[in-house]
């Protein structure tokens, strides 16, 4: 019997505060609706897992992904019956990472997650240094980021990893490199950075003019065409490689990650939680007390045309990269040949900078 192989995406939309950047899904002030919510999730996921062994005996999921808002404000045990509707479905090196906020993060925590599976923790530091914090609003300090990690080893989770903010008004070489630093002294084996953007639903989006100057600093990256091939380079001599515009490894890449870069199926359960199966894409309701009201999907079937869009952008800004016979226009794409923007491996094709992925993939496109 074939074996059917999906990835699952599990949305925790509370948080104990709004961070200024975040347009994100995540809701403050509903702590009355946790464990309420806990349940619901836990019964979708039953649902949806039963529908597919209708049509697929043979099921596996590859990798779980707990993602927010911040997962460690609900409770640990809260976790054990959404646990126990996928775990005997799980491949048996199943990747199953979940989100954490430093500052609310225990070891109870942490061994309740690990004993139930989970094998991958991704702290959501920012940065380094407090000033920073404090702009964007977070509720941790430095100090917290080294107790996190400290109190995750303890629980027996060796699989570590960070995201980093950089491109605010605070940031320069001095301190990039600082935060870089410190980063690298600790025992992660992956990193993300990604560039400050103000997204329509932030605070900082309705105060955008208050906020300084978020340019890239290009003058203070010498050689550098910007500060993201700063931390891209930086990161290279600490024996992180890069796999994404935003990710770094120092090992294997995330491999639930590189599923939606490839353009795998994922089942994407929660409020607001977005999903990817048979070419269409699905999507929750953001809101608590409608995703809990009962189940329902918003399904958009995307065209051939848009799915071939989505692959170019996924595929460039990635290891992944684009088969040559995929790619529409051959014209454009020889022109990128020859000036050495992309490269030919086999039978695929590869931006030689994630960061120009985009607009490779449009000029292939």
């Amino acid at each position: 019997m074939k074996l059917f192989e999906i990835s699952l995406y599990l949305h925790i939309p509370f948080c104990d505060s709004k961070c200024g950047y975040c347009a994100f899904n995540s809701q403050i002030n509903k702590n009355h609706l946790k464990t309420i919510y806990m349940e619901t999730l836990a019964r979708y996921v039953s649902y949806k897992i039963h529908n597919l062994l209708e049509e697929n005996q043979n099921l596996q999921i590859t990798s779980v992904y707990i993602g927010g808002g911040t997962p460690n404000s609900v409770k640990s045990r809260a976790y054990s019956s959404l646990f126990a509707e996928f775990s005997p479905y799980l491949a048996p090196q199943a990747e199953i990472s979940i989100e954490a906020n430093p500052n609310s993060l225990s070891l109870e925590w942490l061994q309740t997650l690990q004993s139930l599976g989970v094998n991958r923790l991704s702290l959501g530091a920012q940065s380094f240094e407090d000033s920073k914090l404090i702009f964007l609003e977070r509720h941790h300090r430095k100090d917290s980021i080294f107790y996190a990690i400290e109190m995750a080893l303890k629980a027996g989770l060796k699989n570590l990893s960070i995201d980093l903010i950089y491109g605010t008004p605070l940031c320069n070489a001095s301190l990039l490199t600082q935060e870089l630093e410190t980063a690298c002294a600790l025992p992660l084996s992956h990193l993300s950075a990604y560039q400050l953007s103000i997204d329509e639903g932030s605070r900082f989006y309705a105060n955008k003019e208050s906020l300084g100057n978020l340019r890239d600093f290009e003058g203070e990256f010498e050689g550098f065409l910007s500060m993201g091939h700063f931390i891209k380079s930086y990161l290279q001599t600490k024996g992180f490689k890069q796999y994404e515009v935003s990710n770094y490894a120092k090992t294997s890449p995330s491999y639930h990650n590189l599923r939606y870069w490839e353009g795998k199926e994922y089942l994407g359960i929660g409020a607001g939680a977005v999903g990817f199966q048979g070419g269409v894409r699905t999507s929750m309701p953001k809101s608590i007390e409608k995703f809990l009201s009962g189940f329902y999907e918003e399904k958009e079937i995307l065209s051939t045309h848009n799915q071939l869009l989505e692959h170019l952008f996924l595929g460039f800004r990635s290891c992944v990269g684009v088969e040559r016979k995929r790619i529409p226009n051959t014209r454009n794409l020889k022109i990128l040949l020859e000036e050495n923007k992309v490269k030919q491996d086999g039978e695929r094709i590869y931006a030689k900078d994630y960061f120009l992925g985009d607009e490779i993939a449009l000029f292939v496109g």
